[in-house]
């Protein structure tokens, strides 16, 4: 599987993050395998089957089917690692043929106040701040992840993300409770004897698994939630309460407003039914 790892290699040269870098390979992997086939030999018949099967394939984490914007992921990793072996002469055609429709706007689930206090009432410590980082501070969770101590400036509640999605910086401001549970997170670590420069020293993979098990612990699992609900939950909160889309679409480090526009369909349902 050399192929796979240089493969990698160029998704971190290209700047993709780090979701990406680590998802892809394994999602080629899979593919591979299910194949059963060298990659010269791989036609688009394969890849039009494994599309078929991806469509009666349950999601691992919210045990339904795939969504659309799921199953497109995967193929599109598919396809750009074809891609890549054409581009470096490993094969001479692509046997990705496939076009396949862009995923359909598909509602984005939000927590509702008493679910999200719930969350937080039920949480542990490491579990606290990651709600603090990707609810608080609408953070992507490999934003999370690559969050150094150094980027966090206490004294004015400013967070500093530096490797957000496609390189894009912002600043976050945070509440003084976020202060002191940070203040009081990082003496814990200390403590430990935990030197890196990392304020949660895990992987976003981990950082996923955290939330799933606090999802179970709150009775909230098998609803379909995910860990990014919790970045649609603030965006619509904010709309909510009269922030401008273009704050919205800061505070996010969306780089398109119709990114963050979605949001006000959203905004608009919630209205909708708390009217009712």
């Amino acid at each position: 599987m050399e192929d796979l790892y240089i493969f990698r290699k160029e998704l971190q040269n290209l700047g993709y993050c780090e979701t990406v870098v680590n998802t892809y390979p394994k999602e080629i992997k899979r593919f591979l395998n299910y194949s059963k086939k060298e990659k010269i030999s791989i036609t688009s018949e394969d890849v039009l089957n494994y599309f078929e099967v991806l469509k009666t394939t349950k999601s691992r984490v919210t045990k339904m089917d795939l969504s659309q914007s799921a199953i497109a992921g995967k193929m599109r990793s598919i396809r750009m690692y074809f891609d890549y072996l054409q581009r470096t002469g490993a094969i001479k055609t692509s046997p990705y043929q496939l076009k396949i429709k862009s995923p359909k706007y598909e509602e984005r689930k939000i927590f509702s106040p008493e679910e999200i206090k719930k969350l937080y009432e039920k949480s542990s410590p490491l579990q606290l701040i990651i709600l603090h980082l990707c609810y608080g501070c609408g953070l992507r969770r490999n934003e999370a992840s690559e969050l150094n101590i150094k980027d966090i400036d206490l004294e004015n509640c400013l967070m500093y993300i530096k490797k957000g999605k496609g390189k894009k910086r912002r600043v976050i401001p945070f509440t003084k409770q976020v202060k002191e549970d940070l203040k009081f997170f990082t003496s814990i670590e200390k403590k430990k004897g935990n030197k890196t420069e990392k304020l949660i020293n895990i992987t976003s993979e981990r950082i996923y698994i955290e939330f799933k098990y606090l999802l179970k612990k709150t009775g909230l699992n098998n609803q379909g939630f995910t860990l990014h609900c919790l970045r649609h939950t603030i965006a619509t909160q904010l709309l909510n309460q009269g922030m401008e889309l273009e704050k919205v679409r800061d505070f996010l480090g969306h780089e398109c407003l119709g990114t963050t526009q979605i949001y006000t369909r959203i905004y608009g349902e919630s209205t909708n039914l708390s009217t009712k």
